[in-house]
């Protein structure tokens, strides 16, 4: 069962994608492509498709009651900051994240820790496929978030910054 959901997500994905990239429809997303999006922004973050599909994912993210999101600077540090590789990538994809995750669970809708923590999650992946393509963009910080993450200690870490820097 759990398989053949991943295959309807991915099949949305592509479908979105390739809607999106040939400008049919009225270019807008809906919530029930936010998962999907996120996923392949993911995966393909610097696909010729993901500029336009994150202009229209900020829209819809700007306009939707169906999340709530929280960017809150000492968690994403050192972003915002334009001297930093990637950083507008980066911070897209960590509201992304936060927002699929929240849609994909409804009932943690504005929970802080577990959607700042999806955020990180998916904005280290970007990373991660970033830093593959241009081993020169490392940003220390992220460096050592991944190395928590893959150790386990990422949630147990993230808990005290998200609770002291972001004020609901």
């Amino acid at each position: 069962m759990r398989f053949a959901i991943l295959i309807v997500a991915a099949a949305t994905a592509v479908f979105s994608v390739s809607v999106l990239a040939a400008g049919e429809g009225d270019l807008k997303v809906s919530t029930s492509q936010i998962v999907g999006l996120t996923k392949f922004l993911e995966e393909q973050p610097r696909s010729e498709h993901a500029p336009p599909i994150r202009a229209l994912m900020y829209d819809w993210e700007d306009k939707t009651k169906d999340v709530v999101d929280y960017v809150c600077p000492g968690v994403l540090a050192p972003l915002p900051n334009d001297g930093v590789p990637n950083a507008p990538e980066l911070l897209a994809q960590f509201i992304f994240g936060s927002a699929a995750f929240q849609i994909a669970n409804p009932s943690q809708k504005g929970a802080l820790q577990p959607s700042q923590l999806a955020g990180m999650r998916s904005m280290l992946k970007v990373y991660q496929v970033l830093l593959a393509s241009d081993p020169k963009a490392r940003i220390p910080r992220f460096d050592e978030l991944l190395a928590k993450e893959a150790d386990g200690s990422l949630p147990a870490y993230l808990e005290p910054v998200v609770t002291a820097e972001c004020k609901q």
